[in-house]
């Protein structure tokens, strides 16, 4: 069951990296350009093997704070 948890926090976090990209695109302020980036980073670096299985436990998404 712990694979299907992990498989599914892998294409949440995908996806939504995939949004935060389609909005810094759409974005014509170069802060909120920025700010969806960072956003994305944020969320492929969730992505990454290690990451997913440390954040598989959790309820539901939690990011670190993005600091500037």
């Amino acid at each position: 069951m712990a694979n299907a948890s992990v498989s599914v926090d892998f294409d949440y976090y995908q996806r939504r990296a995939e949004a935060q990209l389609e909005l810094a695109q759409r974005s014509m302020e170069p802060a909120a350009v920025a700010a969806h980036v960072a956003i994305a980073e944020r969320y492929l670096e969730i992505c990454e093997p290690a990451r997913l299985a440390e954040v598989a436990g959790h309820d539901g998404p939690r990011l670190s704070p993005i600091v500037a």
